[in-house]
């Protein structure tokens, strides 16, 4: 008896299931009396019966468990047979035959032909003096021959309802295997993609999420299922909104671009794959949204547009300041000789004309400071800090004048750099020169720093200023923005120049009317570069 544990298994509870049905009948028949011969109830197939029960239900050897029903099944047979006390009772074991065919075995098929043969001869030789009196020997002969006959028959049926069984069985064996299969490959893909998925139902409680939702969104599974998420920043929930709409009409987004919330409030540039799922009948049962997270791809491309753009104004830069200066020049020159005459009506309009000259040709001097190549002078090494206490220094008038409180909390630790002092004594110009515009009057500047594990120097320039909006703050590095009614839009491009050339970076964080703090990362000077 060749079958797989999961199939004998199956076999065992099928059959259970029979011989309870059928001690259940001959308790009912034996209760009504429908029955007269039946008078004692078979406890003892009904004790083997239990048994049986109970070790298929603590899983024991499966074998076991077919050796314990088999034995029930000839012990009620026998039993049924010995209280019926009537010869023709002797067909019952045909139909435990066509039971035991269940198995789809024929080695137990014939075990149990022979048992059943040898206890219906023992009965016909034990009673052969009554049946020869009650039936004759014609009709003794006659009854064997349609035992034999029976027995034949089942035994032929019992082969082909094996042969069909096991056919079915198989065949639903390979679809539960193909399904199995499937379904664990799908799982695996669930549980290991590297993309968020969750799974929606149509009141947008989650039903499924897989590691990766867990790890971008920062929900625990446990947390999230069966509830409904923030993911949404509020100004974009009417277009969300519009999009499940969509999609519970049968309508998909395929890389969707977005921004979506983490469980901290974060925002962070999401591509979003949208679709519905549908049952057999081609209804929608629940939605399924994919996330990836490109921020970075975000981040690469802003930088990629603000390089171009920094380097179509250095080149441009280069071109403009040298186009100017000249004739500039020759103006500045005759304005000067025309302010040498005092009496002059047009005196005071000389010296307007020579300030702004004078403004003009500062806004030249950025200019060329963008458009300098960055091979113009040879790498210094220096302590950054003492550039920014020097600027502090210089500033210091500046802000006492402008009744502006300044706090330094320098590192005592020098913070030494390889890099261009001058370029980044014009970084800090840039910012200054911005927190007191930004301030005007009566306010504070504070300035820090720390050294980064040895590798980084980071240096806060906080104000209490004007403050920006995250509009403004996310354009102020662009060429030519600015939001100063005189301002050309060239000193914070040339700030993020210098700091990417020095390999830094630089943050600024801003609110209206709460003030501005500036960010600059500087690396470290190596061992080979001191």
């Amino acid at each position: 008896m060749k079958h797989t544990t999961s199939s004998l298994r199956k076999r065992n509870k099928i059959v259970l299931f029979i011989i309870m049905t059928s001690i259940f009948l001959y308790t009912v028949l034996m209760a009504t009396g429908f029955a007269k011969g039946l008078h004692s109830f078979p406890w003892l197939s009904l004790m083997l019966c239990a048994t049986a029960y109970l070790l298929y239900q603590l899983r024991v050897n499966d074998l076991v468990v077919c050796g314990f029903i088999v034995m029930t099944i000839n012990v009620l047979l026998v039993h049924t047979i010995y209280e019926s006390q009537n010869i023709y009772s002797c067909i019952l074991p045909v139909l435990g035959l066509f039971i035991v065919s269940i198995y789809q075995s024929a080695y137990l098929n014939a075990a149990i032909m022979v048992v059943f043969a040898a206890e219906i001869g023992w009965l016909i030789y034990a009673q052969y003096p009554t049946l020869m009196e009650t039936f004759g020997q014609t009709n003794l002969v006659v009854l064997l021959i349609i035992l034999a006959f029976l027995c034949a028959t089942s035994l032929i049926q019992g082969y082909y309802f094996s042969i069909s069984y096991r056919n079915i069985e198989t065949k639903n064996d390979q679809i539960e295997q193909e399904f199995l299969s499937k379904e664990g490959y799908l799982k695996l893909f669930f549980e290991n993609a590297k993309d968020s998925m969750a799974v929606f139902d149509l009141n947008n409680d989650v039903i499924a999420v897989n590691p990766a939702f867990e790890k971008l969104y920062g929900w625990d599974m446990n947390e999230c299922i069966g509830k409904q998420l923030p993911m949404v920043p509020t100004g974009q929930f009417e277009e969300s909104r519009d999009r499940m709409a969509r999609m519970l009409n049968g309508e998909s987004f395929d890389l969707l671009e977005t921004v979506d919330m983490r469980r901290d409030g974060t925002l962070f540039d999401a591509e979003v794959t949208l679709s519905p799922i549908f049952n057999h009948d081609g209804e929608i049962i629940a939605t399924s949204v994919i996330t990836r997270d490109i921020s970075y791809r975000k981040e690469a491309e802003r930088l990629l547009v603000q390089s171009e753009k920094l380097n179509f104004a250095q080149g441009m830069a280069a071109t403009v300041a040298h186009e100017i200066r000249n004739p500039l020049t020759v103006i500045s020159g005759f304005t000067q000789m025309m302010q040498q005459d005092k009496d002059s009506p047009h005196a005071y309009f000389y010296g307007l004309i020579d300030e702004e000259i004078k403004r003009i040709d500062l806004i030249i001097n950025e200019f060329l400071i963008l458009a300098r190549e960055k091979t113009d002078t040879e790498k210094e090494v220096f302590d950054v800090q003492e550039i920014l206490r020097a600027m502090l220094l210089f500033f210091k008038p500046n802000m006492h004048a402008n009744e502006i409180d300044l706090e330094s909390h320098l590192n005592d630790q020098p913070a030494v750099i390889h890099g261009y002092p001058n370029k980044l004594r014009q970084v800090f110009i840039n910012i200054f020169k911005n927190a007191l515009e930004a301030i005007g009057t009566n306010g504070n500047i504070i300035v820090s720093s720390s050294i980064i594990e040895e590798q980084s120097v980071q240096l806060v320039i906080s104000d209490s200023g004007c403050g920006m909006s995250k509009e403004t703050v996310e354009k102020m590095f662009e060429p030519f923005f600015t939001t100063k009614d005189q301002g050309n839009g060239i000193g914070m491009m040339v700030t993020y120049d210098i700091i990417q050339e020095h390999k830094g970076k630089i943050h600024v964080t801003s609110e209206p009317d709460f003030g501005t703090t500036i960010t600059i990362t500087l690396p470290l000077a190596q061992q080979n570069e001191v």
